[in-house]
């Protein structure tokens, strides 16, 4: 099963140019089997898009099994943005759905390895994710 929420355009928040418009963002979420939820993500991670992010995300990990978080094509994520990926993975924890991050934008990429937080398992692709949670 797959399902997909409609691009947006969102506006870049601490940007360079306030305002601009970015990247449209969308979130889908595919269901392989009963086991396993791949969220992918693509655009900007911010105050306009993350309501959105954690809706999917929470729906992912209300379905049970494994859930791959695919950020490989976010390349900016605000404070906003880093808060809602930090509940979703403390409310993942208390539902003892494992959780596997792909990530490849070097920003983000140190966004959520640097903040000092435990329980981030990044990997560069996919198919590592997957086989890491298995």
């Amino acid at each position: 099963m797959r399902i997909q929420k409609p691009p947006r355009l969102s506006r870049a928040f601490g940007r360079s140019s306030p305002g601009a418009l970015c990247e449209p963002f969308s979130v889908t979420t595919t269901f392989e089997g009963d086991r396993c939820a791949v969220v992918a993500v693509v655009g900007d991670i911010d105050l306009a898009t993350v309501g959105i992010l954690v809706e999917c995300i929470e729906t992912a990990v209300r379905a049970g099994g494994v859930l791959v978080v695919d950020l490989a094509e976010v390349t900016f994520c605000s404070g906003a943005g880093l808060r809602a990926l930090h509940g979703v993975r403390r409310g993942a924890e208390l539902a003892a759905v494992p959780v596997a991050w792909v990530v490849r934008s070097p920003r983000v990429w140190r966004l959520l390895r640097g903040t000092g937080a435990a329980g981030f398992a990044c990997y560069r692709d996919r198919a590592d994710a997957l086989a890491a949670v298995g």
